[in-house]
């Protein structure tokens, strides 16, 4: 057992910053390199610390975890108590980097040729709830596209319910890891949540059912940033701005963002590896794309065909789908406009004075805070502590990696994966004895051995903010920058199928 453990753990190989990497992007042109931060580390720090005030009023908090997870315990126990199947979360919620108007996702489990027939009777048992429940379900849709939705309102809160979404399952389980690893006190979710606040309060170009950036095609975007980037970022507003500077001058008419950097929309469905070290390499993403995936369904055309449209983003975890399919020609030029807009101003205000550069980053996130830093939530009926105050409520960004990964593995056995490498042959079991088989005897390695890392600490160690007032530290606490200044190693793998039978073996 201590063999294998060495053999999982984060490897010591060193990263490289952000020139290195984005030097290999692409050979066509300079302008997707990074550029320089305007301001030196002191005064970012400063920076850091008001953007840390401005998550404060639209992060996830306790509150609103506790009124989202008794919606979803409401509609997971009437579903199962009436129709007897699984219900489960994915998405932004159980990820944590919702916004307070973000919506619930769900997805029920259930045989393929049954979706329809499913579908019909949910919504007419939840059209039934109406008036007869004190969660007040309302608005009761059922979208027959492609992919079957139904959509309705509880308490106040947009609530979606799918089919057998097994993808979204395995890209929650990717993107928790991802923040494990990256660590700094969830750099990477608190970075996804600012810019989210960004593209959908400042500059609407979020949302892909209105032909906008999906928040899967956002993470991936976000990922990229970080991972190339990691030794010169202070902190989410530092990668914001070189998310900004970076995608405003990415050329997306002749390339395709991939994690591993942009490839030439010339060259698909080819995809050639960069040789940039950085903190998540392609070794580790392969193997991610092993583990968390679905199979390609009979109907889907080629598995190695990668859709070009008009902003190109593959997936990670399925090279086949492009994550930027939502967006049209037209709102392509949007989005290109507010990425260059935004990239100018937000320079703009990191080059001022530090005594003004606090209430200009409030006045560059304006539309934020003035919906959500005046003591409400939309998803809270209480009120909140208001931006300003010097206070702020409790938050914890981890998520229940083992949670969401007994989620992935059920589904995988419900839809007959019983050949998958992880599940034991053989064996009478049931479903979930497959699931803890599986939870347990990989010992959640690949989730706990980020933990041994000490890279990741709650935001519960620093509930209070500092106010738009003058900055003036708390001696007894850590400085921003010893609070998020953890480095993780290049993580080059995830564990095998041998490494997997060795554990067996030792339980």
């Amino acid at each position: 057992m201590a063999d294998l453990q060495e053999r999982m753990s984060l490897s010591s190989s060193s990263y490289s910053s952000s020139s290195s990497s984005s030097s290999s992007s692409s050979s066509s042109s300079s302008s997707l390199s990074l550029s320089a931060m305007p301001i030196d580390g002191e005064l970012w720090m400063v920076a850091e610390e008001r953007a840390q005030e401005i998550l404060n009023a639209i992060q996830p908090v306790f509150l609103s975890d506790k009124s989202r997870n008794e919606i979803i315990d409401y509609v997971q126990t009437l579903i199962k108590d009436r129709l007897g199947i699984e219900v489960f979360l994915f998405g932004s919620v159980p990820l944590k980097t919702y916004l307070p108007d973000g919506d619930i996702d769900l997805t029920v489990l259930t045989p393929q040729d049954k979706e329809e027939d499913l579908a019909k009777a949910l919504c007419s048992m939840l059209r039934a709830e109406d008036g007869e429940s004190d969660f007040h379900v309302t608005d009761v849709q059922y979208i027959q596209a492609q992919v079957k939705v139904i959509k309705c309102s509880i308490r106040n809160i947009a609530v979606d319910i799918s089919f057998n979404q097994m993808a979204g399952l395995c890209a929650l389980c990717f993107l928790e890891q991802v923040d494990q690893i990256f660590g700094r006190d969830h750099l990477f979710k608190r970075s996804i949540i600012l810019i989210k606040a960004w593209c959908y309060y400042e500059s609407r170009i979020l949302g892909a059912n209105t032909g906008l950036i999906s928040t899967y095609a956002l993470a991936v975007l976000v990922l990229h940033v970080i991972n190339i980037s990691y030794s010169s970022l202070s902190g989410p507003l530092a990668v914001l701005f070189k998310f900004l500077d970076y995608y405003a001058s990415f050329d997306w008419d002749s390339y395709c963002l991939t994690v591993n950097g942009p490839v030439p929309i010339s060259s698909l469905p080819d995809m050639p590896g960069k040789d940039a070290e950085v903190v998540l390499n392609e070794k580790f993403f392969r193997e991610c794309m092993e583990l968390y995936s679905v199979p390609t369904k009979a109907v889907e055309a080629n598995g190695h065909y990668f859709p070009v449209k008009h902003f190109n983003i593959v997936d990670p975890l399925k090279h086949s789908n492009n994550l930027g399919r939502s967006v049209t020609k037209g709102n392509l030029q949007r989005i290109r406009h507010a990425f260059t807009l935004g990239a100018r101003k937000l320079k703009d205000v990191l080059s001022v004075p530090g005594e003004s550069m606090g209430w200009k980053l409030e006045k560059f996130f304006s539309s934020s805070l003035e919906r959500n830093g005046k003591g409400q939530r939309q998803d809270v009926e209480e009120p909140v502590v208001a931006f300003g105050t010097g206070r702020a409520e409790s938050s914890e960004l981890r998520g229940d990696f083992e949670g969401y990964f007994k989620s992935l593995v059920y589904g995988k056995w419900f839809h007959g994966e019983t050949q998958h490498k992880w599940i034991p042959q053989g064996q009478d079991a049931s479903s979930w004895d497959i699931v803890r088989w599986f939870v347990n005897g990989q010992n959640n390695v690949f989730h706990c051995r980020n933990l041994s890392n000490g890279s990741s600490t709650s935001l519960q160690n620093v509930r209070r903010s500092r106010g738009t007032g003058t900055y003036i530290p708390e001696m007894s606490q850590q400085s921003y920058a010893d609070r998020f200044s953890g480095k993780p190693s290049t993580v080059n793998s995830l564990p095998s199928a041998s490494q997997s039978q060795l554990v067996k073996q030792n339980i």
